[in-house]
């Protein structure tokens, strides 16, 4: 079986309460830059994309909930503000959710769904990975 390799790390998510109070806090004392924020309403979240001055870095996802029974905040209420998930860049998101399944990793998102930014996404899993909610996302 032929190993299936993902790209660069895109991103990293981080549960927060208040992403523009974060974003700020992050801008003031990491010197980030917001590079991308939008509002998904099917998916009850707000994603603030911020990013260093210095290009080709991966970045960092703030995700706020914007409705009171979505994904972010249930594991708000759960776990608290913090790493959410690792996302990782592919370049055939059905070739890589095929190859997870076929190594036995459980899918959230069998098929992928529109995501954030210009993105096709899909989930894998926590328990199948250590406790890593692991995305994979293709730019469209």
């Amino acid at each position: 079986m032929e190993i299936f390799k993902v790209g660069s790390l895109y991103h990293i998510g981080v549960a927060v309460h208040n992403a523009s109070h974060t974003a700020e806090l992050y801008q003031r004392t990491l010197g980030l830059k917001i590079e991308h924020d939008e509002t998904v309403l099917d998916q009850g979240v707000r994603a603030i994309m911020l990013l260093p001055e210095s290009s080709g870095s991966t970045a960092i996802e703030l995700l706020e909930p914007v409705v009171p029974d979505s994904s972010i905040s249930k594991f708000l209420d759960k776990r608290g503000e913090g790493m959410h998930h690792v996302c990782y860049l592919v370049d055939d998101i059905l070739i890589g959710i095929k190859s997870l399944k076929e190594n036995n990793i459980e899918m959230i998102d069998h098929t992928p769904r529109e995501g954030l930014n210009n993105t096709l996404v899909a989930f894998a899993h926590p328990k199948s990975l250590n406790g890593v909610l692991i995305e994979l996302a293709q730019k469209i």
